[in-house]
């Protein structure tokens, strides 16, 4: 069985304002989290994208 190249980007998003993005990296998604976090106070996530 051939293997699907599958995409591995991860979205990071706030829930209480409109900043978003879209990383490559888990790592990049979640310092995206953490200094949003940190600056704002913020609730933010990041999840991979399938």
């Amino acid at each position: 069985m051939a293997s699907q190249n599958r995409s591995r980007l991860y979205h990071a998003v706030c829930r209480e304002c409109p900043s978003e993005q879209v990383f490559e990296s888990a790592d990049a998604a979640d310092a995206f989290v953490t200094r949003h976090v940190e600056e704002t106070a913020h609730t933010a996530l990041a999840e991979r994208v399938d």
